[in-house]
């Protein structure tokens, strides 16, 4: 840098203010410049992606409309729907067949006694694998009721039932309820 030897420190001073005002004005210039033609070089790249979007979606609706047409949407909702079962059908291993325990309770019913309902659960409980029957009917006397009570507590599968008190107060055309319960393994 040539130094001024002539002019005054205060000149001196100025001169180099007023140079880096214009060396930064002319690197703003610069940056500005680079700026502006970066963002231009991208309006083509813009424009490609644009016009493929709009060629993207028109293909996507005409090919919705197409498997609309085709009926292709139904039949993929019921594949779905039957794959949804088969599965559900699959993971269920500890599957319980209540018709041999109901056919296996009606065995044990002696004449003289109706069985109007069966109420079948089985527990949720991991540690107890047990199934809760609770029967409901008609019986004509007493005795035909504690028979049919003897004869499910004298099965192997039937771990215990319960009978209510109060359904051994008549003598006589007995609505009972009974609480029965199985062990799973069948």
């Amino acid at each position: 840098m040539i130094h001024y030897t002539l002019l005054p420190e205060k000149e001196i001073k100025t001169l180099k203010r007023e140079y880096r005002i214009r060396l930064a004005i002319f690197l703003l210039f610069f940056m500005s410049c680079a700026v502006f033609v970066g963002t231009g070089s991208l309006v083509p790249a813009y424009v490609f992606s644009y016009s493929q979007e709009k060629e993207t979606v028109s293909r996507l609706e005409s090919f919705q409309k197409d498997r609309k047409d085709r009926g292709i949407n139904e039949v993929s909702k019921s594949l779905n729907d039957i794959n949804e079962v088969t599965k559900r059908i699959k993971d269920y291993k500890n599957s319980v067949e209540y018709s041999k325990i109901i056919s296996q309770i009606i065995s044990h019913k002696s004449s003289g006694l109706s069985i109007k309902s069966f109420s079948l659960s089985a527990s949720d409980n991991k540690a107890s694998s047990t199934i809760n029957v609770v029967v409901s009917g008609k019986a004509s006397t007493r005795d035909a009721l504690i028979s049919f009570k003897n004869k499910l507590e004298s099965d192997p599968l039937v771990i215990g039932v319960e009978m209510p008190v109060s359904n051994l107060t008549k003598s006589k055309d007995i609505l009972y309820s009974l609480k029965i319960f199985i062990d799973q393994i069948l």
